[in-house]
């Protein structure tokens, strides 16, 4: 269908083409959001960083990330999102820039700049969301950066996910989860994972840690939802 239609490709690949997508795309977030009945467990976590002024790390599945920057209403702290260089990236960043979340470009497991650059963010006492499955996955499955930066930096991590009662589930590698208007969900703020817990493990054992948490905030938010 694109062989038929050269110019599709060539809006996609238009600045200004990518700023109006990502603008509507923010719009739509909103609109889901504000519209949708939501419980939220947990909130009060961050809360107490934010308090505190004690930076931390948010971790996510790429399949949850629609609806994640709404959350996120601490204006005057903006929340650094790492985002990678490929096209899909570079949208997304332009769409969580709306929800004041600057990019960092780049990559914790191949992006030696990238992880500097979150790094010195968070000693400057700053806020750092890292998306621990992308760009490309596999799926859930931890890519081991979120935990050397959460040790060098001697931070702690926040698992953060949602569930939502109705949505469109994209066949793509993440299953990326698309959620409608008018609609019901629990969004979910795990327990701090502690780095002091995590720098005695081994890399695979603090990664399949991470994991078992971010994915506990699924689980809990789908049985709050279905309860």
């Amino acid at each position: 269908m694109l062989k038929k239609l050269p110019v599709t490709k060539k809006w996609l690949e238009n600045e200004k083409f990518e700023n109006i997508v990502a603008w509507i795309l923010s719009f739509f977030m909103r609109f889901s959001y504000s519209t949708t009945r939501w419980t939220i467990i947990g909130d009060e976590i961050p809360c107490e960083y934010h308090k505190n002024e004690t930076p931390f790390l948010v971790s996510l599945w790429h399949d949850r990330l629609m609806l994640a920057p709404c959350v996120w209403h601490w204006k005057q702290h903006p929340l650094h999102v790492l985002a990678s260089n490929h096209k899909d990236g570079r949208l997304i960043a332009k769409v969580v820039k709306h929800f004041n979340m600057p990019a960092v470009y780049g990559s914790t497991g191949k992006g030696v700049k990238a992880a500097r650059d979150l790094i010195k963010l968070i000693k400057n006492g700053k806020y750092v969301a890292i998306i621990p499955d992308g760009p490309r996955g596999p799926r859930h499955k931890l890519a081991p950066g979120t935990v050397v930066i959460s040790r060098l930096t001697k931070t702690d991590i926040l698992p953060f996910s949602f569930c939502v009662k109705r949505y469109y589930q994209f066949n793509s590698w993440d299953k990326f989860i698309l959620s409608w208007p008018f609609n019901r969900g629990v969004m979910v703020w795990g327990k701090p994972i502690k780095w002091s817990d995590l720098k005695d493990m081994t890399e695979e054992e603090a990664c399949s840690y991470v994991e078992s948490k971010i994915n506990e905030c699924s689980q809990k938010a789908h049985q709050v939802l279905i309860g």
